[in-house]
């Protein structure tokens, strides 16, 4: 995109006037939070994280920049994946947010709706694509590089190629949440769209149209991936939250127990375990509050099942 092109977007939305991040060309809509801090761009050392075929995945598994719209608006990503045989059924959307370079704590509690998408045509471009299943969900652990699990009604992909990604609101101006791993980048596969009201069901009608994100001087790929695992190996996950005496207790349940011996973890630590694979179990909280995380996992085969966030605030349920 030339600097005209750029321009005459930052006018006709008014909202978007920022530099662009890495080129520092001047009225872009895109902006990075390492080119609002100054900072200089990071060493890459971290080699690719494979993972298995059941998951789809472009980035390393570590954000060393996060991205935004300069003033406030709903910005949207996606990233383009080629379907892989005998996973074309998509379970779940996970990402993570901002990135540890620049924490900033005001993202956690934000709404967005993680989306999937086809590409009808197989070109491998988003202009034309349709919604297929959406999910709300809250941002949490901002800055620590952990994917926040989003389970979908399970979606089989017709055609060689599809997307996924997110919609969120930036209600501030100045935030910076959408993850962005810049080692070793896979050009042409992430895109961004969005301005004063997104809109994911034609990805053109937007203030800002979908573009490759190359197109504003940005040379990375979003933190955001799909499952096509069956959300951990079938074993699904439920949670709710009951006082009991006083506290706020955790009553988590889960289908099928098989028998056998199972960890519950709570933000990625063993809580219980190993116990028995009889298919509920507890967290006394005992007072404490924030976001809490949970999985459980089998003992023999590491099978695990989808993950559950729970908010628990002061006062309330």
């Amino acid at each position: 995109m030339n600097h005209t092109s750029i321009k005459k977007i930052s006018l006709t939305t008014l909202a978007l006037v920022a530099a662009l991040a890495v080129s520092a060309r001047a009225n872009g809509p895109v902006m990075s939070a390492r080119e609002h801090h100054g900072a200089a761009m990071p060493q890459h050392s971290m080699a690719r994280v494979l993972l298995p075929d059941e998951v789809y995945q472009i980035d390393d598994g570590s954000a060393e920049d996060a991205v935004g719209l300069t003033l406030g608006g709903d910005v949207i990503v996606l990233n383009q994946f080629d379907v892989i045989a005998g996973s074309e059924t998509i379970t779940s959307i996970n990402m993570a947010w901002g990135t540890p370079a620049f924490p900033d704590p005001s993202l956690n509690g934000l709404h967005y709706t993680a989306v999937l998408w086809d590409d009808p045509n197989g070109d491998r471009s988003p202009t034309d694509s349709t919604v297929l299943a959406t999910v709300d969900g809250v941002v949490a652990n901002q800055g620590t590089d952990t994917f926040i699990d989003n389970p979908i009604t399970p979606t089989t992909i017709v055609g060689s190629s599809f997307f996924i990604g997110y919609i969120i609101q930036d209600t501030i101006g100045g935030q910076f949440p959408c993850a962005f791993d810049e080692s070793a980048p896979i050009f042409n596969r992430s895109w961004v769209a969005g301005g004063a009201t997104g809109d994911i069901n034609n990805l053109n009608n937007n203030d800002l149209p979908v573009a490759l994100i190359e197109s504003f001087g940005l040379l990375g790929n979003w933190l955001c991936r799909a499952d096509a695992g069956g959300g951990g190996g079938d074993i699904v996950l439920t949670a709710n939250v009951r006082r009991q005496g006083g506290n706020r207790v955790v009553a988590l349940g889960w289908s099928p127990a098989d028998g056998g011996t199972v960890n519950v973890l709570r933000n990625g630590a063993v809580l219980h375990g190993p116990t028995n694979d009889d298919g509920s179990a507890q967290d006394n909280l005992k007072g404490h509050t924030g976001t809490f995380v949970y999985q459980v996992c089998e003992t023999d085969t590491g099978t695990c099942s989808n993950e559950v966030t729970v908010k628990v605030r002061p006062g309330g349920n």
